[in-house]
């Protein structure tokens, strides 16, 4: 996709990104909280590009993991920015490794679906052996 030059570029660009969001986190003011969240979020997005989304795409053992980490951080940003209203330091890293949740969770949950309900069949099982 992009040649060598273009991607370690791409990471100074998504190491330079991180860093300004985390700057702009600190900020005491709720509205560049929100504006840090979403560019750690795009700085996420920019690591996928990198080596170092070609290494965690390629790595397949990733995939329940990819899974758990997308509730996770849905979770964390949901919570966090809707109930909350002020993002905190969670919301902001669970916004920069949604991209890579997405990506590495996206492709499994039909899989984590299958076991979820295989683990459902096997309770039922037990269960109706147990009324006997």
């Amino acid at each position: 996709m992009f040649g060598i030059g273009a991607r370690f570029g791409l990471l100074l660009i998504a190491g330079a990104l991180l860093f300004a969001a985390h700057r702009t986190h600190k900020a005491s003011k709720k509205s560049a909280k929100n504006v840090a969240v979403v560019m750690a979020f795009l700085a996420g997005l920019a690591f996928l590009a990198t080596f170092v989304g070609d290494w965690m795409q390629s790595a397949a053992w990733l995939g329940g993991a990819g899974v758990a980490a997308l509730i996770v951080c849905a979770a964390i940003i949901v919570v966090d920015w809707a109930v909350d209203k002020k993002p905190d330091k969670p919301a902001f890293w669970a916004a920069f490794a949604l991209g890579f949740a997405v990506v590495l969770g996206a492709s499994n949950l039909d899989q984590a679906g299958r076991l979820i309900q295989d683990g459902g069949t096997e309770v039922s099982n037990q269960l109706s052996q147990m009324g006997k």
